[in-house]
């Protein structure tokens, strides 16, 4: 037998209150950090939630930079996770078998930097890092998405004796010019809101335009009609600018303009060196991401000694396939992570 074993009284406990109730009945915490950098240490207080069995692998579950600790319903915040579908019972994320460990990211909306500072994807692996010895994790599996995925690669280079296994999705070892100069107009629009005294008309304007680019042509071409639906201020209506306009003022209701700056070019300061990846890995893209194409991705795999394997998927959906393509994704995390034994 495996130096795991299965614990029945402390898995049956948690999964009996997960079913019934449909809620997990996780805790939420917060971490004083002192990130190392080269002007000082930045001091953040960064937010923690933590689901499954204590004794379960621990797993660090990272998305995009609207993404945040809360993984699952609880009995503080009913709300969804931002992965539903993904994390949950019966699926590769399982509160019922693994040790779920969600951040809430340096400079983002549940902890922005004040004054505003430039964070980088580093930064976030080591205020990642005090989250852990905080819980008292030494080691642990990553699963993260688009900037989670950044930021895990980040992890894996700067911590590898503390990553077991990684799966990355929709994020690569840098980042792509084109994405960075779309990501640098959105960020020219929300300053001029700034300067104009429209910080939130600024924010939804540039959360509509980086729609654009989380979803693919192909998707738009069968969703949306070409020609104009009507008359607005004086100009022609399209079918498309009511999904655009709805999800950018849903976005800059609850996400500060500062922390999307923060974020937006933290995306675009990432850089780790392949070969610094040596934890196993398997990486995962879609054949429709623009911003980060399967091309960069297989970069990276073609130069990290850890990685195993690079899945390319299909998906009309682009780079929001990872949330879009749930039996997919579940799938190939599930296969990638193995095991979800809980250990003595």
């Amino acid at each position: 037998m495996n130096a795991h074993t299965t614990r029945a009284v402390p898995v049956a406990s948690h999964v009996e209150a997960f079913c019934s109730s449909g809620t997990s009945p996780g805790r939420s915490g917060a971490v004083d950090v002192a990130v190392p950098r080269p002007s000082g240490p930045l001091r953040a207080r960064v937010g923690f939630e933590l689901h499954g069995p204590e004794h379960a692998p621990p797993v660090v579950v990272l998305g995009g930079i609207s993404a945040g600790r809360h993984l699952l319903p609880t009995a503080l915040d009913p709300t969804p996770g931002w992965w539903s579908g993904v994390v949950g019972s019966a699926g590769p994320l399982d509160p019922g078998c693994r040790r779920l460990i969600g951040v809430d990211f340096l400079g983002g909306a549940a902890h922005h930097v004040d004054p505003p500072a430039s964070v980088s994807t580093l930064d976030q692996a080591h205020a990642l890092a005090a989250v852990l010895d905080h819980l008292g994790v030494d080691r642990a599996r990553l699963v993260g998405a688009s900037y989670g995925g950044m930021v895990a690669l980040a992890f894996a280079s700067a911590f590898p004796h503390r990553v077991d296994r990684l799966v990355v999705l929709c994020a690569a070892h840098r980042t792509h010019p084109m994405a960075t100069a779309l990501r640098s107009v959105q960020r020219g629009v929300v300053r001029l809101g700034e300067r104009s005294d429209r910080v939130e008309e600024g924010l939804s304007l540039a959360r509509a335009l980086a729609m654009t680019t989380y979803r693919s042509a192909e998707e738009f071409e069968s969703r949306f009609a070409a020609r104009a639906s009507g008359q607005d201020r004086g100009g022609a209506r399209f079918p498309v600018e009511a999904y655009l306009e709805a999800r950018g003022r849903a976005f800059a209701a609850t996400f500060p303009a500062a922390a999307y700056l923060v974020l937006s070019e933290s995306v675009d300061t990432h850089e780790v060196s392949p070969e610094r990846i040596v934890s196993p890995t398997t990486l995962v893209s879609f054949d429709s991401d623009t911003l980060v194409p399967p091309w960069l991705v297989e970069e990276l795999a073609a130069t990290a000694p850890g990685v195993s394997l690079h899945v390319e998927l299909q998906s009309p959906y682009g780079h929001d396939a990872f949330l879009k393509e749930r039996d997919l994704v579940r799938d190939v995390v599930a296969a990638a992570l193995g095991g979800s034994e809980v250990a003595r």
